[in-house]
């Protein structure tokens, strides 16, 4: 997806055709940040009603979206469960589904120094979102998760029963640790309240309204601020780890997708395409139309070597074909420059960041 030039009037959102999701109250918790903008939008897309939680816009996402009188920003803390409650309480003809989309997020160092806030944080606020869904007969809900929760090495694919209940080995990751109990407590209302909760699990999701800001911890807008800043992007040990990067709107379709089906509660989200660090440093160049400056900083940790997942069930439930990383970065670009480059031609290039990360859901 590409976004009109910046200062451009936007459109009013085009009329949805009927689908399952036409006319339905959906709240999208964290609506103002990268991931949660596009469900919001998405849903809007397919005759949604749109409740957008936020705690504050300060990247002035929600102006991005469609003007239209079903989208509905309300600001509150997930963390005060009677505001959220009031959220809930006041929707005119209720709330069909949830997509939880808010989580507390930083780089290795922060995860590894912070675990307790990371923990607590994390767990109340679904805590507090799957009571209220339980309490006002939401119909749907779903949970962002993370393939971070695979922490045991496995011998093929990680399939989705390599997961808690299989092992869950203890690290002292904040985020690491709030994924998986997130995720007990959603099986533990689903089995004892028999709700419908939906847990995709995501790799490094990437695209349009991303967070550039200078400092971000995330990777794909690191490599595009070094790129644009005409500054060497760094790769941390010698290139050789392998990842998957999942186009947002991708994510958004295929999460959909999922709860309409309802074949899967738990589905991992990537792409099927894996590159290292340094091919998608080349990509980024390319997309941005800069010259490939690459540097290796081989004293410091890349990472675990590869994270591949079993995407057999999501082959089974998405009936579209997910952008490849060349088409998912050029969009990403486009988006880059109207909102970036023609506001500051010039990105003061970014400090590295204390220590290795990986990009986490916003």
């Amino acid at each position: 997806m590409t976004a009109p030039p910046a200062g451009a009037p936007r459109q009013p959102a085009a009329p949805a055709a009927r689908g399952p999701w036409q006319g339905r109250t959906v709240l999208v918790t964290g609506a103002a940040g990268f991931v949660g903008s596009h469900f919001a939008e998405g849903l809007l897309a397919r005759g949604a009603r749109v409740i957008a939680l936020h705690r504050g816009d300060d990247r002035a996402v929600l102006g991005q979206l469609p003007r239209t009188s079903r989208l509905r920003p309300v600001r509150a803390d997930l963390l005060d469960e009677a505001a959220l409650e009031r959220v809930f309480a006041g929707a005119p003809d209720g709330v069909d589904a949830v997509v939880h989309c808010a989580s507390l997020t930083g780089n290795l160092l922060s995860r590894r120094e912070r675990p307790a806030t990371f923990l607590d944080t994390g767990v109340r606020a679904v805590s507090h979102v799957l009571d209220l869904a339980r309490r006002y007969g939401v119909r749907d809900t779903v949970l962002l998760s993370s393939a971070e929760v695979y922490l045991t090495a496995t011998e093929h694919p990680t399939r989705e029963e390599d997961d808690f209940r299989t092992a869950l080995p203890y690290a002292p990751d904040g985020y690491y640790l709030a994924k998986n109990y997130a995720e007990m407590l959603a099986e533990a209302y689903a089995h004892e309240h028999g709700m419908r909760i939906f847990r995709p699990r995501l790799t490094s999701v990437y695209g349009p309204r991303d967070d550039f800001r200078a400092g971000t911890d995330r990777v794909v807008p690191r490599m595009f601020a070094r790129a644009a800043a005409g500054e060497p992007i760094e790769i941390w040990g010698d290139g050789s780890q392998t990842r998957t990067y999942l186009y947002v709107t991708d994510l958004v379709d295929a999460t959909l997708r999922m709860v309409e089906r309802n074949t899967h509660t738990v589905l991992n989200m990537a792409a099927d395409e894996t590159v290292s660090p340094v091919r998608l440093a080349r990509l980024v160049c390319a997309a941005l139309g800069r010259p490939e400056l690459i540097t290796f900083n081989r004293a410091a940790s890349g990472g675990r070597p590869n994270r591949t997942l079993d995407l057999s069930r999501l082959h089974e439930v998405i009936d579209f074909r997910p952008r490849t990383l060349q088409e998912g970065l050029r969009a990403t670009a486009a988006w880059y420059r109207s909102h970036h480059l023609s506001a500051q031609p010039h990105p003061r290039p970014l400090p590295e960041p204390p220590s290795p990360t990986e990009s986490c859901v916003r």
